[in-house]
């Protein structure tokens, strides 16, 4: 279902009605669902989180679960200027917790896909581990950024199936890597820059989702929605397509436009962008002078309180004796 006519995503519409928007769907066939999507905002920027738990009744719902709320606890007791380092650190919190509550044998065999994304201004960072994905939609073309962690993927990077032949195979549902499985893991991480519009340019968008949309809708239906509808809507209409083909996996999608164009490489002030920001964060996090003075007004009398009391007290202990 490839929509033809005038794209909805237009500047000649309030960026106001173009949020970002998610929708997670139990699907047609499973009863529960073990998928999860999270907006975070924090001082280091706003991270776009989406997890597809595996491992059946007994732990696909609970390691994404787990998984998102360790990475939460991380993106809120965190604050840097590298939006990256806080998206690595918290996937290798989550990463953490799945790994220790395996130690159950109750757990063992479960774990969790993630993909996420971290925009603070102008800059950007995707990452992911598994096969949920991350696509870029441009002039109502979509490139995806990330490549699968699965065996199929394998294949066809060695050649011996072609890329069409990826999602019937019979395999294609095995993963190479997944949170839980290692103490360590090495999660790619691409960065990109949010460069601004010009007149009639439509904005780029990130779309965030699991493999039950992308199993049942390709890639350029994927575009087509998300260009000729707004976001939230966007999301309805794709889940509602992937359940009409059968709805066999639970079904998550997250829509992000970016308000600019996305480039992989960085703008020229970029360096000086990175150390104004710096110094923000620096100074914002400096306590204010009023409250500096008045602490240290405070220890002053208590110090001088603590010496007239000594005084005192040794004048006392003179007279005594």
């Amino acid at each position: 279902m490839i929509l033809e006519g005038t794209s909805h995503n237009s500047k000649n519409a309030p960026h106001s009605l173009w949020g970002d928007a998610n929708v997670s769907d139990v699907g047609r066939e499973r009863e529960v669902n073990e998928d999860r999507v999270a907006v975070i905002a924090s001082r280091s920027g706003t991270a776009w989180i989406l997890l597809d738990g595996m491992g059946g009744v007994a732990g696909g719902e609970f390691a994404a679960q787990l998984a998102l709320d360790a990475m939460k606890r991380f993106i809120d007791g965190h604050e840097c200027a590298d939006p990256g380092a806080i998206l690595q650190g918290a996937i290798d919190e989550g990463n953490r917790a799945v790994v220790l509550r395996r130690q159950n044998q109750k757990f063992i065999s479960m774990g969790t896909t993630v993909v996420a994304t971290m925009i603070d201004g102008i800059e950007m960072v995707v990452s992911h581990v598994g096969d949920s994905r991350a696509y870029c939609i441009h002039d109502g073309k979509i490139s995806q950024l990330t490549v699968d962690d699965t065996v199929v993927q394998r294949m066809v990077d060695a050649g011996q199936i072609e890329p069409e032949e990826a999602l019937s195979h019979p395999d294609a549902h095995l993963l190479t890597h997944c949170l839980g499985t290692k103490v360590e893991l090495s999660v790619p991480a691409q960065r990109l820059w949010r460069s601004p519009l010009r007149a009639g340019q439509d904005s780029d968008i990130l779309l965030l989702c699991s493999d039950g949309l992308y199993g049942l809708v390709s890639d350029e239906e994927i575009a087509s929605m998300v260009t000729f509808f707004p976001p939230n809507e966007a999301c309805q209409k794709l889940v509602e397509l992937a359940n009409a083909r059968g709805g066999f996996d639970n079904i998550s999608v997250m829509i992000i436009p970016v308000d600019g164009v996305v480039s992989r490489e960085p703008p020229a002030d970029w360096d000086q962008v990175l150390k104004t920001r710096t110094r923000q964060r620096v100074a914002a996090n400096r306590p204010p002078w009023p409250f500096v003075l008045h602490i240290a007004c405070v220890s002053m009398l208590s110090v001088i309180f603590a010496c007239v009391a000594a005084a005192a007290f040794l004048f006392i202990e003179s007279k005594q004796s």
